[in-house]
């Protein structure tokens, strides 16, 4: 192995901070600009003063804060741009969709899982009387009464019947599986209606996440005659994704302003998040707006409908876990 020159050295490829390198200090390549064409990395000196490092440090942050917010920007007030811009190539101004997916998504999540009023202001309501299989918890979830104790109870009563009157698979698992629950959660149905709305919230981040290429194909089958890739119509699902997250949170927090002669904040958001659409529509594919509202009526039946099938397999999901 080489030694490696020692800084300020005769040998040193560079012995003065002001000196800036011919060759990418990273891979060699031939430098023509501030950046390197072949792996990116930044034009700068090999050694730094502790100004030139502090001076890079804040530009680089300020650059990435930047972009971060104009990207924010856009997102929030002009619907369709970013996408358009992205299916033009005009990428590396704006901060990366999928990026922006992850961060923004963690956020709404949380703030959806943890402000007052939003699935987590029902508290657990244990009731210590064993006997009791139904109970009121002023709209909590709760227990439906039980035909059998256990599962035996229940088999013993299947064998009684005739073959072709016992109970199929399913519906067999479905009663152990309210035998279970109703058992594990006997005389604490506050407590069942904690953990539903525990795990509800959690599988319902998955569920908005796997609905998203059945959203990019939806798109696809509405403009088909248009020639986009599907990659293309899956980055403009990604974008409205993000800006949904971003009003999203936005609606929520200004949910939490004490002023109720600011509640017309939350209604302009509201309005704006069901008007976004249909103008992103128009921006990205540049149809006339009667072309438009029609395929964005019936992008809204046909998603509305994966979505509840969506909904109702995380609910069974839950039922089958809990």
């Amino acid at each position: 192995m080489e030694d490696l020159p020692i800084p300020g050295s005769a040998s040193s490829p560079r012995t003065d901070s002001s000196v800036t390198p011919e060759l990418c200090l990273n891979c060699g390549a031939e430098l023509a600009g501030k950046y390197c064409a072949q792996c990116g990395q930044r034009n700068l000196p090999m050694r730094q003063t502790l100004g030139e490092l502090m001076t890079n440090f804040i530009s680089s942050f300020w650059s990435y804060e930047s972009k971060f917010f104009r990207t924010g920007q856009y997102l929030l007030f002009k619907p369709g741009f970013l996408a358009a811009e992205y299916c033009s190539g005009r990428r590396e101004s704006y901060y990366h969709p999928a990026r922006m997916y992850v961060f923004i998504s963690f956020i709404y999540f949380l703030l959806f899982s943890s402000l007052p009023g939003w699935f987590n202001d029902v508290q657990p309501d244990i009731n210590t009387n064993a006997d009791t299989r139904t109970e009121s918890t002023g709209g909590a979830f709760t227990l439906d009464s039980v035909a059998y104790a256990t599962r035996a109870h229940y088999d013993s009563a299947q064998s009684t019947l005739p073959q072709n009157e016992r109970d199929n698979w399913f519906e067999r698992m479905l009663e152990y599986r309210e035998i279970d629950i109703n058992t594990k959660y006997k005389g604490r149905s506050g407590e069942l209606s904690n953990d539903f709305r525990q795990a509800f919230v959690n599988n319902f981040s998955k569920v908005l996440f796997f609905l998203l290429p059945v959203f990019a194909l939806i798109f696809k089958l509405l403009y088909i005659r248009r020639g986009y890739y599907y990659s293309e119509h899956l980055v403009f699902s990604i974008y409205y994704y993000n800006f949904f997250f971003l009003a999203g949170s936005v609606y929520m927090l200004a949910e939490l302003i004490p002023w109720h002669w600011l509640n017309w904040i939350t209604v302009i958001i509201a309005l704006w998040m069901v008007a976004y659409m249909p103008i992103a529509m128009k921006r990205m594919y540049k149809q006339s707006w009667r072309k438009t509202l029609v395929k964005y009526l019936l992008f809204i039946v046909m998603f509305i409908t994966c979505m509840v099938i969506g909904l109702v397999l995380n609910l069974f999901l839950i039922a089958m876990s809990i």
